[in-house]
């Protein structure tokens, strides 16, 4: 199992003669570097020189330093990187390079003969993930190099204040040869022997669902794939993890460690190879991904970072109106029942039906019909049974007695939208066509599954996918696939991977542990978003857990899975058990009116692998999610991130007997509470609690849209009759001003009583009733 893990919580700075470093950078270098940090777009060429030249860049405040180390030309050797975090050096002398097939590395005796530096500061939009507005805030470094007869390539390398990243551009246009590339020699020299946090992987062909092996960096086994993000902690609190962004028309990477002499001992870049044994085959030009490495003084800092979505191409999607993310069913988890025991059909009118009619009443967005009870097969025509594609394969054909449109019809009537599965070998050759057929079908969204490569052809394959879903408008989920590199920015239809070991691996084994959880936390899900099979209500103690297929058992107490809902990125997340599980359930009040995507993200403590306490904004509200494995503790919450004013604090925690009885959940009596205030908070072992704050009084100035219904009948609320009321930022007002009965007859088919539909409003909350100045009833598309 390794060693054990350090506490790693507050960022100390080493002095310098601690580190036994001199200071950088000497009096003529800063009056170099303030002079060219300036947004030049080029710079005169340098001459040749006999001499190792060092070119240093550092981010915005000064946090992050990166000096390239460019050789003399007549030694034939490649250029090389280091990285100082808060004046620590983590990363030394690394290898910059590509290789050809059939030739020498591009950049190994290359002469620089242009360098250009820029500076960036500008907010980038994030649609539906942990934050509304990542900063992204840089300095740039483009060094460009040319060799006799070969062809020439730029290194673009930038510093932020949480990150380094850079890249390589291949210089050519559509009428010369491809580039054909054998290799790319990147290297990471890691200083020190930090803790190392890895995922090894048995070869490239994989689904990227592996336990995380905790051992120190000397530890790391060589010769073998390392996935990523690959997550480092030194003694110090220093933190820093691997990874790529704006993975496009290219292999995906993996890492492996090499050792010779002791200035050897590297992690080199490792591309999934195509068929023939290549790694890449490009009309030039050629942007490579970005290869990055995240930094942060603490753990959390990783998780709060935008930068690997900042790294990627702006949507050319001109409309995103109708990308709604939010919950969905998923009955394969739960083993295709509604209620514990063998019932109708998964498939048949009547199961689809009450399903639809559990999610209206409690506000989940999709309902999904993915494949049969027993022996697995789609919902599309196959005759092969299980889900492997076989000859007769079609997914424009729902199968025998499927009624879809009679189950769409119904589902639009209640205001809830339709989710599916579909094999990744089943769209090959006709995507378009398929995506065609999906909009006619209603599918909202798919999860596209078992893709289980990374290769330059599934990577493309993947992006084919994304693109023929987005003019048809349809969101998507990848599955049994790589580690997300920021291309939902891109591709703002892309709502999750998975990419993980997760809560499914506990229909049969016992795999997927508390811990489990927490270690992914802080290396896969450094990523982005991360599918994990959410939602299971049937905890029990580890001595009695069983792995089964149908109404399977989770480890963990009931606070654990809903904390899990705040903690981890998601915005289309699972709720995958039956629906007898959740309703009258301790919490599932809590799972109902739970945002999946947010304004703000502050992770507010954390060791990897033992706990993390994160606190996301939507609106005005405050959701807090506190994750725990191994041991009972006490986490002490200051409430500062709440800001000025009187909140409202609602609190889920862990019942008193969790350890015979792990569902177990004690709700707190709500209570008033302000920033100066300080929660304290008991956590079981393998348990967590999560809190909701809501300000007091608040106003809605501007017109805003929310969701609308009857209090009573579709909110859930106490009452004695038929009541308006509307849910903003997760909770649920009565509505002084504005009648029910003004709004139509509640009782039709699409009437407030029997359905969720939204309205554009003004007002103010006042004592938990919210007044309003104006209300307009919203047709529903």
């Amino acid at each position: 199992m390794g060693m054990p893990t350090p506490v790693l919580r507050s960022p100390r700075s080493l002095a310098h003669a601690e580190l036994g470093l001199p200071r950088f950078p000497s009096l003529l270098l800063v009056a170099m570097l303030c002079t060219t940090l300036l947004p030049a777009r080029a710079a005169a060429p340098r001459a040749p020189s006999n001499s190792t030249a060092t070119r240093p860049l550092r981010s915005h405040h000064g946090l992050v330093e990166l000096v390239v180390q460019i050789p003399p030309a007549h030694e034939q050797a490649s250029p090389r990187w280091s990285i100082r975090y808060r004046e620590r050096e983590l990363f030394s002398a690394c290898r910059l390079g590509l290789r050809p097939a059939g030739g020498p590395d591009l950049l190994a005796g290359a002469t620089l003969v242009r360098e250009t530096r820029r500076s960036v500061d500008e907010s980038v939009p994030m649609p539906f993930g942990k934050t509304a507005q990542v900063r992204a805030r840089f300095r740039e470094l483009r060094l460009s190099f040319a060799s006799p007869g070969a062809r020439a390539v730029d290194v673009v390398l930038r510093c932020y204040d949480d990150a380094v990243a850079f890249r390589y551009e291949v210089i050519g246009d559509a009428t010369e040869a491809p580039l054909i590339l054998q290799d790319e020699t990147t290297s990471f020299r890691v200083a020190g022997d930090p803790i190392a946090y890895a995922q090894y992987l048995a070869h490239h062909h994989t689904s990227h669902e592996h336990e995380v092996q905790t051992q120190p960096y000397s530890g790391l086994r060589t010769n073998v794939l390392l996935d990523l993000p690959l997550t480092f902690a030194w003694p110090d609190g220093t933190c820093a993890a691997i990874t790529e962004a704006a993975l496009r028309r290219y292999a995906g990477m993996a890492l492996s460690r090499h050792t010779g002499a002791p200035d050897q001992d590297e992690l080199v870049c490792r591309l999934t190879p195509r068929p023939d044994g290549t790694k890449v085959i490009r009309p030039l030009p050629v942007h490579t991904p970005w290869r990055v490495v995240l930094l942060g003084d603490r753990p959390g800092g990783l998780l709060e970072s935008g930068t690997l979505f900042a790294l990627n191409e702006p949507t050319a999607l001109p409309d995103l109106s109708w990308i709604k993310p939010g919950k969905i069913t998923f009955h394969w988890w739960n083993g295709d029942v509604f209620d514990g025991q063998p019932g109708a059909p998964i498939l048949s009118f009547e199961m689809a039906a009450r399903y639809i009619d559990f999610c209206a009443r409690h506000g989940i967005a999709a309902h999904s019909l993915t494949s049969t009870e027993t022996t697995t097969t789609p919902w599309y025509h196959q005759s092969k049974p299980g889900v492997e594609p076989g000859p007769d394969t079609d997914v424009t054909r729902p199968r025998p007695g499927f009624e879809l449109e009679r189950i769409r019809a119904y589902a639009a009537s209640k205001g809830v939208r339709l989710w599916t599965w579909v094999h990744q070998g089943a769209l090959r050759g006709r995507v378009e066509e398929a995506f065609a057929a999906f909009e006619k079908m209603g599918w909202s969204g798919m999860m596209v599954d078992f893709f289980d490569h990374d290769d330059q052809e599934t990577v493309e394959f993947a992006e084919s996918i994304l693109e023929a879903a987005a003019r048809h408008r349809i969101l998507i989920h990848l599955h049994g696939v790589w580690k997300p590199t920021g291309l939902e920015r891109t591709y703002p239809n892309l709502m999750n991977h998975e990419g993980a070991l997760n809560l499914e691996y506990l229909k049969w084994s016992d795999r997927c542990t508390p811990s489990h959880d927490l270690l992914m936390a802080f290396t896969r899900l450094v990523a982005g978003p991360m599918d994990y099979h959410l939602g299971g209500f049937r905890a029990v103690p580890r001595s009695e857990f069983t792995p089964r297929n149908v109404a399977p058992q989770i480890l963990g107490t009931r606070a654990h899975m809903l904390a899990m809902y705040v903690c981890f990125d998601n915005p289309m997340p699972m709720v995958a058990d039956f629906p007898t599980a959740y309703e009258g359930q301790p919490g599932f009040d809590f799972l109902s009116r739970l945002p999946t995507w947010w304004d703000e993200t502050r992770v507010l403590d954390a060791e990897i692998g033992e706990y993390l306490l994160t606190a996301r904004r939507r609106g005005s509200t405050w959701y807090l999610g506190a994750l725990s494995a191994n041991t009972a503790r006490t986490l002490d919450v200051p409430l500062r991130f709440l800001g000025r004013g009187r909140y409202e604090a609602e609190l889920w925690q862990d019942g008193p007997d969790t350890a015979r009885h792990p569902n177990s959940l004690e709700v707190l009596p709500s209570r008033e509470v302000r920033a100066r205030d300080r929660l304290r908070v008991p956590v079981s072992r393998d348990g967590g609690f999560v809190a909701v704050f809501t300000p007091r009084d608040f106003a809605l100035t501007t017109p805003t849209v929310v969701e609308t219904s009857c209090g009573e009948c579709q909110f859930g609320m106490p009452g004695a009759g038929c009541d308006l009321a509307l849910r903003v930022s997760g909770r649920a007002y009565f509505v002084d001003g504005v009648h029910l009965d003004s709004l139509g007859d509640a009782h039709a088919a699409d009437g407030l009583c029997n359905a969720v539909r939204h309205a554009r409003v003004t007002g103010e909350v006042r004592a938990g009733r919210f007044h309003a100045s104006t209300f307009e009833l919203l047709p529903e598309r």
